[in-house]
């Protein structure tokens, strides 16, 4: 009896003995995998840069808390709603859409349960650009801002390089010297917006895209490598009021053909005036040319009548055609387009006549009125006409150039780069009254073939025939 229990007192003090160790064993344990636990989620927290320096876990457990009693707008469309000075502070904002919701002046959205499937709602600077309208951070590139209410955000010299801006309001927004380079910025609206020395490389617009009213002096078209703007445009004055706006804004009924090699801009415009008298109710005018990478955009705008892929597709076989033609059939293309009667009978109309204060036409001859020189005028006339049209070659410009002036000095039509000018911007006058394609071109590529230009006779020509033209 005695050694029985003996025995049994024995093992309960052994138990005794080992339930500490148990218990000491378990303790550590626990708080080694917690302490790696709250490790890894503020590695986590720090690399993903989430609001607040607390454990990721830590702080969704905390946010989940907060919310679970508070007002719960999950899963719902909160498009267009207004939280203008709203206390926002445990609210649950994992909205299904978030589309020009305005955010400013708000408070607490930083203790708001969020998340970034519509935008990038959880990034901290993102939550302090949509409620106080400005950001000590400039840098915002390939961010998702996807239908941001940023109405009278000041937004100077930030960058958003390859940001998704869809259908964001920025309406009367300061946006002077910002980058939106390669941005996304279709349907957004910059109504009253300031877009002074912003820099619009690639961006990509469309028809929805609007511009009403934008103040901009000028812009910049290209990046540079360090990622600061290069391509002042205009190069040397500022856009005339509502010209930015003309310039850059779609409509609706607009054909883009994309070329991969550059474009032939005579065969081209032969093209716009053959489908003209074919048939003008095309309604077909040159709204601008863009370079997308390696890539040339040229936008035509039609009668919206007339489906956009029917005047893409006789577009591009007119182009195809005349192209071909255009090297060995140069007589036949003038006589499809009826552009050698139109000729002749415009030069009978001015034969005779003094051209500007140099020079006058008798015939078809552009005659130096001191009788040193003389040129053909259809001569002139082409010469001029493949400057204009083949200003994206840059080489071939200047080699033309270069050619042309030397034999207006050559046959003493022209000696000095005063009287140059003089001849060469009335011949360009003369051109753009007879053909409206070629006055549309003129307008729109002038500009630029002067801005790549060194100053001359033949920039000033184009730049003196611009402002008539206007």
């Amino acid at each position: 009896m005695l050694a029985t229990n003996f025995g049994a007192n024995t093992a309960v003090y052994n138990l005794k003995v080992q339930e500490p160790s148990t218990k000491a064993v378990a303790v550590v344990t626990g708080f080694i995998y917690s302490l790696g636990l709250v490790f890894s989620s503020w590695w986590v927290n720090k690399r993903q840069n989430v609001p607040w320096d607390h454990p990721n876990l830590l702080r969704n457990w905390a946010l989940a808390t907060g919310s679970w009693r508070g007002t719960s707008f999950h899963n719902l469309d909160l498009s267009g709603v207004n939280f203008r000075n709203a206390k926002l502070g445990n609210t649950d904002l994992r909205a299904r859409k978030l589309y020009r919701t305005c955010f400013q002046g708000a408070t607490g959205l930083e203790r708001a349960r969020v998340d970034s499937r519509y935008l990038d709602l959880e990034i901290p600077k993102v939550q302090k650009l949509l409620t106080r309208g400005c950001s000590e951070e400039p840098d915002f590139s390939r961010l998702n801002l996807r239908g941001a209410y940023l109405q009278g955000a000041d937004l100077r010299r930030m960058k958003f390089i390859d940001t998704d801006l869809t259908g964001a309001d920025l309406q009367g927004a300061d946006l002077r010297g910002s980058i939106l380079a390669n941005a996304q910025v279709i349907d957004v609206d910059f109504t009253n917006a300031n877009l002074t020395g912003s820099c619009i490389q690639d961006w990509n617009i469309n028809s929805q895209t609007c511009f009403t009213n934008v103040q901009c002096d000028y812009i910049y078209r290209k990046l540079d490598e360090k990622e600061e703007p290069t391509d002042r445009y205009p190069a040397d004055r500022n856009f005339e009021p509502r010209e930015f706006e003309s310039l850059y804004q779609e409509v609706g009924n607009v054909v883009e053909l994309v070329f991969k090699e550059g474009v032939n801009w005579r065969a081209f415009t032969f093209a716009l005036q053959k489908l003209h008298l074919e048939d003008d109710g095309l309604g077909l005018e040159l709204k601008g040319l863009e370079k997308r990478g390696d890539l040339w955009v040229v936008k035509v705008s039609h009668n919206e009548n007339v489906p956009t892929k029917e005047i893409e597709q006789r577009l591009n076989a007119s182009y195809e055609e005349l192209k071909q033609l255009l090297s060995t059939k140069e007589q036949q293309i003038n006589s499809l387009l009826g552009i050698a009667t139109s000729q002749a009978e415009a030069l009978k109309e001015f034969s005779k006549r003094p051209l500007e204060n140099s020079f006058f036409i008798t015939g078809s001859t552009i005659t130096n009125l001191a009788g040193s020189g003389q040129i053909e005028y259809n001569e002139a006339a082409d010469q001029v006409r493949n400057i204009v049209a083949n200003s994206s070659d840059q080489v071939q410009v200047t080699t033309t150039v270069r050619n042309f002036l030397a034999q207006l000095q050559g046959q003493s039509v022209a000696t000095t780069t005063g009287t140059q000018a003089e001849l060469i911007k009335q011949v360009l006058l003369n051109e753009a009254d007879k053909d409206p394609i070629f006055k549309q071109l003129l307008v729109l590529q002038g500009q630029q073939l002067v801005d790549a230009m060194q100053e001359g006779a033949i920039t000033t020509a184009i730049r003196g025939a611009i402002a008539q033209l206007h």
